[in-house]
């Protein structure tokens, strides 16, 4: 189904990817979640003429965005709505993650290394170390008003900005925004393993893991090391 009118769903999770080898990550990513989860939908945007086997619904691109995602989230088909970037893979039921959107508009985790002078870029505030940034690769939202028009706001914020990365614009109209908005725990945004976690750990199980190494992968070493995550 593309591009056409399609009925209201009510939770899905929502993926923005264009060429080939960013489509495939996207869609192991998709096959995770409904491994999991086989009653959420799963979307994506993607360039016309891309592959979407996989995916329940998908969308064209716009021509001419810089950033995509920044554009596109307000525009999901979903009532609740979970985004993941493409270097992702989904390891537990979610169900409890979409009952916060009972309370919440909006759920995000801090950056893993948020103390890093690349996490610290201002565009017109500059804002307390205590209010890091949130990692927009998976986000948690409800078609509510107040998230529409985080949306809007930081669409608008990041085309002032001049860095093209979208994290410190999203970090600005955050602080901003009057927006019922829920810091998730770093199991369902799990970017770093210390090397004792691979051995032992007392911690939750990772939920959403997004690694590096799950990107597409030029290096044939680290493209084999990619395909074996689980």
């Amino acid at each position: 189904m593309t591009d056409n009118e399609q009925p209201p769903v009510r939770r899905g999770v929502v993926y923005v990817a264009w060429g080939r080898e960013h489509v495939e990550a996207a869609r192991r990513s998709a096959a995770s979640v409904k491994r999991w989860n086989p009653g959420l939908a799963t979307a994506l945007w993607c360039h016309a003429g891309d592959d979407t086997t996989g995916f329940d619904l998908s969308y064209t691109i716009p021509e001419g965005l810089k950033r995509p995602k920044v554009n596109l989230l307000g525009q999901t088909p979903f009532t609740e709505t979970l985004f993941l970037d493409n270097d992702t893979l989904v390891r537990g039921d979610l169900g409890s993650l979409f009952e916060l959107l009972q309370k919440y508009d909006m759920a995000g985790a801090h950056v893993a290394l948020w103390h890093r002078g690349r996490h610290k870029k201002p565009i017109r505030h500059d804002l307390p170390d205590a209010f890091p940034e949130i990692n927009t690769g998976v986000l948690l939202y409800r078609r509510s008003q107040p998230a529409l028009d985080l949306f809007d706001a930081w669409a608008l914020r990041f085309a002032e900005g001049k860095y093209g990365i979208d994290q410190p614009s999203f970090r600005e109209v955050l602080w901003e925004s009057d927006i019922a908005f829920y810091v998730l725990p770093p199991q369902f945004n799990k970017r770093v393993f210390e090397a004792s976690e691979l051995i032992w750990s007392d911690q939750p199980r990772a939920r959403i893991l997004h690694l590096e190494l799950l990107r597409p992968q030029k290096n044939p070493v680290m493209r084999w090391l990619s395909n074996r995550v689980r």
